[in-house]
């Protein structure tokens, strides 16, 4: 894996946390690229030695948000699905305006739907799937995703009216038990 320069690094960093702070005061698609630019006190030049649009921008953003989670999830020796579901919840608690932004915005279902079909495809090559089934596993991994993201969403929406530690254990009923009646050797939930 290449290293980023730290001078590029703060300037993606800049360019998100301008995103971020601009999604929050009006809708994602009425942020230019010049709001986005000014906002993070970035040149317009800078922005396309970068990134094409500000899609791409967002889809960086959500990349870095769930390779964080993914690393988060593999360092924890918990492997258990409610300890998944902690870590899941604290990550978007501490990351709930990148969050609201990203299911609140019309312009932001093609990036959403995009993330929900990485992530799934990721399921599908990390989790033992049983093949002799009834339901295919690349609909379980579809369908799996999807319902994680309404949950989130549904907290969000709500403003969160469950503790994190409340939301993992309702990950894990929700998320945890059917996946593991679906795996070859299920590991404990």
């Amino acid at each position: 894996m290449t290293k980023i320069d730290r001078r590029i690094q703060r300037t993606y960093r800049a360019l998100m946390d301008a995103l971020v702070i601009l999604a929050l005061e009006k809708r994602y698609d009425s942020i230019s690229i010049r709001d986005i630019t000014d906002r993070a006190n970035v040149s317009y030049s800078t922005f396309f030695r970068h990134f094409r649009e500000k899609d791409d921008l967002l889809i960086e953003l959500l990349r870095s948000v769930v390779i964080e989670l993914e690393r988060l999830i593999e360092h924890n020796p918990d492997k258990s699905r409610e300890a998944e579901g902690l870590l899941i919840f604290q990550h978007i608690a501490a990351n709930q305006a990148f969050f609201r932004v990203l299911f609140s915005s019309q312009g932001t279902s093609r990036i959403v739907q995009d993330i929900q079909e990485t992530i799934a495809a990721d399921m599908l090559r990390t989790i033992p799937f049983a093949h002799q089934q009834i339901v295919p596993p690349e609909i379980i991994a579809n369908h799996a995703v999807a319902t994680i993201m309404a949950l989130v969403r549904w907290w969000l929406d709500h403003n969160m009216p469950y503790s994190v530690e409340e939301m993992s254990v309702i990950y894990s009923k929700l998320i945890g038990q059917g996946l593991q009646n679906l795996m070859i050797n299920p590991s404990p939930a």
